[in-house]
């Protein structure tokens, strides 16, 4: 009977996570398109430039992000599915009311935080003081996410993830709207100013390339003003959300609503500190390589970047801002995977939560083998998938609008594609540790991870021989670290046992040999066609190779196809 029971309970968790991963990664994939359909236009309006501004925001705004996204929804979304499954519906309500108070009070200490140290971060790390604008139009997001992330945490516990697919589409979508609208009527309306007086704001503009110098900061606030748009309906929805799907009657049995809050932060405790070291090495980790490329020689920059400089003819003090905005593009597409499988370990939480409780360390092991599998077969096979179109779609995306981007761009993203695999298991693998409630054991990869990523990249990245490639060599190394570090920490504390062909060897062999199969059938068969056709046919023929391979290897089997059929109409 208890072992029927288990395997019961093992299929519904299963079914219930892979429901859970297969939205968020859908939601995820709409979000991404989305993402890069604003990004296009968003470039054309503001430039390389306007990008490095935008970027420079967000490296201010990741901590605070970080912090209320990961520390504290962990936190609640694990106290909800373990006192559901007890059917504690009291603690459950208390729990909401404190998580209230708590989001709403870490909302507006970040947006202080924002506002305080704006200035600061934009003269002397940055050294863009012009960024500042975008730096204040995106302070108000910091409340807008974190009332939307104790709605959407709530439901996690609960292991439904609608509202979180939801709401991230939503706020794509108004981003898009909100952001283009303000960043092209920003532009109209001070490119106008400039036509008509010879200036923008008072400030006297002797030439074109100097008054895009001055419009571009006010264009990119504008634009992540959208930004803050699509956060503020974001909330509005999943508020909305919440409040009918989950407003139960008040229990008869009453539970301390101050027990309940010291319960969470008790929780998220070690999950803060692992945060925040985790969030204060990637800003430093992206505040080093600013700081570093100013620290490069300005002749070596300009010898290095010559043919993306004569293209958009960048004034000397907007070098370093400009391939610092080089480097923000190639970063939108290294974050895509690692934003995909994100997903799979948002939806890991409550249900590796669940089965570390139920001390069924095989049926832990079948779970967590599987979210890992999964992991290892999107990062190896869209990494090098990334790698071998990365020029095609670099061209198309911006080949007409700026080509500069395209050729600054295009090769950083090509090498970036093979290393997707730290970033991606390094995620994962550090929620998983998180759901088992040993935060406090991945602080030491943080911290290690960090050092050596700082050390590569005042190695490498201030020499201007190797400049922005070097951050490819230091987030490789660095990841790796935390990746190996927390695999081995969930190994350790939840005693599972790995299957390391299918978490590593499978999905290595099975990308490499579409990878290079795929260029040797380009190279003798159909040659150079075009862009987009050249495209078309890589992208098929590395897909087909790649589904083929999985099949063969037995990466992927037919039975768990049936499954996730399965699953997917009982969801």
């Amino acid at each position: 009977m208890h072992c029927f029971f288990c395997g019961d309970f093992l299929n519904n968790t299963k079914q219930k996570y892979i429901s859970s991963a297969v939205l968020l990664l859908v939601s995820s994939i709409l979000v991404k398109a989305i993402s890069a359909v604003y990004k296009i236009p968003l470039t054309a309006y503001i430039g390389a430039t306007g990008r490095g501004y935008f970027n420079i925001a967000y490296n201010l705004h990741m901590p605070i992000h970080a912090l209320i996204m990961g520390a504290f929804p962990i936190a609640l979304s694990h106290l909800v599915s373990k006192y559901n499954e007890k059917g504690d519906s009291a603690k459950i309500y208390s729990l909401k009311k404190a998580s209230r108070i708590l989001f709403f009070a870490v909302g507006i200490i970040g947006l202080a935080f924002m506002i305080v140290f704006a200035k600061p971060y934009a003269e002397i790390i940055s050294a863009s003081p012009k960024s500042i604008y975008t730096i204040y139009a995106f302070a108000p997001t910091i409340i807008f996410s974190s009332m939307a992330a104790c709605g959407r945490s709530l439901s996690e516990g609960y292991m439904n993830m609608i509202p979180t697919s939801v709401s991230q589409v939503i706020e794509a979508v108004f981003k898009l709207i909100f952001g283009l609208l303000f960043a092209r009527y920003s532009m109209s309306f001070l490119y106008e100013m400039y036509l008509n007086s010879g200036s923008v704001f008072g400030i006297v503009c002797e030439s074109e390339e100097i008054a895009l110098s001055v419009i571009y900061p006010f264009t990119s606030a504008a634009a992540i003003g959208g930004v803050t748009v699509g956060s503020f309906f974001s909330m509005v929805y999943v508020s909305i959300y919440t409040s009918v799907k989950y407003n139960s009657h008040i229990p008869n049995r009453r539970c301390s609503t101050y027990d309940s809050f010291k319960e969470i932060l008790l929780f998220s405790a070690p999950i803060i500190v692992s945060t925040i070291i985790q969030s204060a090495s990637m800003f430093l980790d992206n505040s080093s390589v600013q700081y570093c490329l100013s620290q490069c020689s300005l002749e070596g920059l300009k010898s290095a970047y010559s043919q993306c400089l004569q293209i958009t003819a960048t004034p000397d003090e907007d070098i370093v801002t400009y391939i610092y905005g080089l480097f923000s593009s190639a970063q939108d597409f290294k974050n895509l995977l690692p934003g995909l499988t994100m997903a799979l370990g948002v939806a890991a939480v409550p249900a590796l939560s669940a089965a570390f409780e139920s001390h069924n360390r095989e049926r832990l092991s079948s779970l967590s083998n599987s979210i890992f599998k999964y992991t290892s077969v999107i990062a190896f096979g869209g990494g090098f998938y990334l790698s071998l179109t990365a020029g095609h779609i670099l061209d198309i995306l911006y080949g007409s609008s700026n080509s500069d981007i395209s050729l600054g761009s295009s090769r950083l993203v090509y090498y970036f594609g093979f290393t997707m695999i730290f970033y991606c298991m390094a995620s994962v693998a550090v929620y998983a540790v998180q759901a088992i409630g040993y935060a406090k054991k991945s602080i030491p990869s943080f911290i290690i991870s960090a050092a050596v990523r700082i050390g590569i990249n005042y190695l490498l990245v201030s020499d201007y021989r190797y400049n922005l490639y070097g951050t490819v060599i230091s987030g490789a190394v660095g990841y790796l670290i935390i990746s190996i570090s927390n695999l081995y920490i969930f190994k350790k504390y939840s005693d599972v046992k790995y299957k390391y062909s299918d978490l590593l060897i499978k999905p290595l062999f099975c990308s490499a040999a579409a990878f290079f199969g795929s260029n040797a059938v380009m190279n003798s068969i159909f040659g150079d066609n075009g862009t987009m056709l050249n495209f078309v046919v890589l992208s098929g023929v590395y897909f087909l190779l790649f589904t083929l391979m999985c099949i063969l290897s037995k990466l992927i089997t037919f039975s768990e196809i049936k499954f996730m059929q399965i699953n997917k109409k009982l969801a």
